[in-house]
């Protein structure tokens, strides 16, 4: 006798919708997870990256014109631009350890001088504090005003970060653009937010594209929310115009072994 319970062997409907409804949760547990993994400098790292890829074509990188941003009108946004005191500026929040101290400031001093052979140190200056190293490029070196594509003058800067790139294996990057306060609003930048960070995420992919992994790098556009100094002369706006790279060694690396 035939058991009428499998007499249709249709699958019922509900099933698909009950499976859709387990995915989505399984989903968003895992985004929940990954969000209580996060620092806050990852965290804004990766909301700049998702506002970039919702709210444009992509960055561009050299002087194709079919790569640049569109821009968006959804940006992050502090209050209210801030100074940058020295406590900012001074990255290290723990005591740091005399072995990396000495490695960081060895590895600082072969970056400085590595400029200083390729005669750029007129644009480029190098810091070193506790445990991270910072490139600051000057922007004018990089871009064109109002500009996010990489100009090919620059192309000894970006030979140089290169060579240090792959030099310090172990040195993870994070890419930081700065604007000063002028505004602009075109239809590719509808504000210094997203000529920054496409400016950032332009030179990230510029990197990308010759051989960084691009686990070792971020980029976060700041506008003009950190300016250096004052933004009330050209020279001062010029000074806060700036690209910086900061390298700071994997944590999970031994000491020496980027030597």
């Amino acid at each position: 006798m035939i058991d009428p319970i499998f007499e249709d062997d249709e699958t019922p409907g509900w099933i698909f919708t009950f499976a859709d409804l387990m995915s989505l949760l399984l989903v968003f547990f895992i985004l929940l997870y990954s969000l209580s993994r996060m620092t806050e400098t990852t965290l804004v790292a990766a909301l700049s990256s998702i506002q970039i890829a919702l709210n444009s074509n992509g960055a561009s990188v050299r002087l194709d014109p079919l790569k640049y941003s569109g821009g968006g009108t959804e940006t992050i946004k502090p209050a209210e631009p801030q100074m940058a005191t020295n406590q900012e500026l001074t990255y290290s929040k723990e005591p740091i350890d005399e072995e990396v101290r000495e490695e960081v400031n060895e590895i600082a001093n072969n970056v400085a001088s590595k400029f200083v052979a390729s005669s750029l140190e007129s644009q480029v200056s190098v810091f070193e504090d506790g445990e991270k190293i910072t490139i600051r490029i000057d922007g004018a070196s990089l871009f064109e005003s109002g500009e996010a594509e990489i100009l090919y003058s620059a192309q000894p800067i970006y030979d140089t970060l290169l060579g240090i790139f792959n030099r310090y294996t172990d040195y993870n990057i994070n890419i930081k653009g700065h604007t000063d306060n002028i505004p602009i609003n075109t239809s590719r930048f509808p504000s210094n937010w997203e000529l920054s960070a496409i400016r950032a995420t332009t030179t990230l992919r510029y990197f990308l594209e010759n051989g960084i992994p691009a686990e070792r790098m971020t980029a976060t556009g700041y506008a003009d929310s950190i300016p250096l100094v004052r933004n009330d002369t050209p020279a001062h706006r010029a000074q806060n115009r700036r690209v910086e790279f900061v390298l700071q060694r994997d944590k999970d690396t031994p000491i020496n072994a980027s030597k």
